[in-house]
């Protein structure tokens, strides 16, 4: 916008008021603009005033939102925004060790002062993960931190912070979101810790037919500490029953002496596909894992995994190998 100096704008007036005092008192209607730049001139008004009004050349007001939103993507080019805490794994309804922080720089050093939004996740509904966000703003080093409540369910996932928008545009939201620094989030479920659980989950052949427990998974859960191991049911027609009766046919053994009960499936999701680089498997995990206080559910995934080797053996102990790593994972990320 065009700013004219205290001094023109008293040459101006004092003219004004010397050529309107030499001139016929005119009759003016309406009210004028408080906006020195943006004037607006009566029909009723002198040709003589009217020209003396008119020389600072009216100009356009540009809206303040949109100038906020160009100084706001301006300063979204100079920032740098720095992880500089993140606290260790933690297990559901216990705190997290330590705060989320990040420092806020340009290029003449820390940025006090300066509002952040965080993202972070705060429940699961329907196997989707939902999300809640907070503003938290810079100190005068440039530091924000943000220490949310202790988790209230097993989850992998992230906090991401990053410039608060200055407008709900979506280009300014995209841009501010472009912006953002992630942080790992995780808690792992509360049932994983003594007594522990059992395990009914078979791998099935290409044929279709259930073989054995599986083993690899066992292992991998095994290997990251946790106390499980084989359901007392061996029943394998118990693959294609409800799990509500698994539960039932286990209880009737161990009684509430577990935690948690994971039933499921490793299954060939499409016949073995020879293929230039070798034979392609791909396999699907169905997992349900149970409460084994009182038989509810405590979460479900299905997931594939595809693995190409020379040859078929190869590529299907590869591919159970990786399904179990991720089975292993969501079950301690997801129970």
């Amino acid at each position: 916008m065009k700013k004219f100096t205290s001094g023109r704008v008293l040459m101006i007036c004092a003219f004004a008021v010397f050529m309107a005092s030499c001139a016929t008192t005119p009759k003016t209607s309406g009210s004028q603009n408080q906006n020195d730049d943006d004037i607006s001139i009566s029909e009723d008004v002198s040709t003589t005033e009217a020209k003396v009004r008119r020389e600072p050349k009216p100009i356009s007001v540009q809206n303040t939102s949109n100038q906020l939103e160009k100084s706001f993507k301006a300063k979204l080019d100079e920032l740098e925004i720095k992880v500089t805490a993140s606290p260790k794994t933690t297990v559901v309804e216990k705190s997290f060790n330590s705060p989320f922080t990040v420092q806020v720089k340009d290029a003449s050093g820390a940025v006090s002062d300066f509002d952040l939004t965080v993202q972070w996740p705060v429940g699961r509904a329907n196997g989707t993960i939902t999300y809640s966000t907070t503003q938290i703003k810079t100190d005068s080093e440039g530091f924000a931190s943000f220490n949310p409540a202790a988790p209230k369910f097993a989850v992998k996932d992230f906090v991401s912070i990053y410039p608060t928008p200055v407008s709900s545009s979506p280009a300014i939201v995209q841009a501010a979101y472009e912006r953002a620094v992630t942080i790992p989030f995780a808690a792992k479920s509360k049932y994983l810790g003594y007594p522990g659980g059992v395990l009914f989950t078979y791998d099935f052949n290409e044929s279709g037919k259930p073989t054995t427990n599986n083993f690899t998974l066992l292992q991998t859960l095994r290997n990251y500490g946790i106390n499980v191991g084989n359901s007392p049911v061996s029943d394998t027609s118990y693959c294609d029953k409800p799990v509500s009766a698994l539960y039932k046919a286990t209880y009737d053994i161990t009684g509430p002496a577990y935690n948690f009960m994971v039933s499921g499936t490793f299954k060939y999701a499409e016949p073995a596909v020879e293929t230039e680089d070798g034979v392609k498997v791909t396999l699907t995990a169905d997992i349900t894992c149970v409460d084994m206080k009182n038989g509810n559910v405590l979460y479900k995934t299905v997931f594939s995994e595809t693995t190409t080797d020379k040859t078929k053996w190869n590529a299907e102990q590869k591919c159970r190998k990786a399904l179990a790593e991720k089975a292993a994972d969501a079950i301690i990320y997801g129970m």
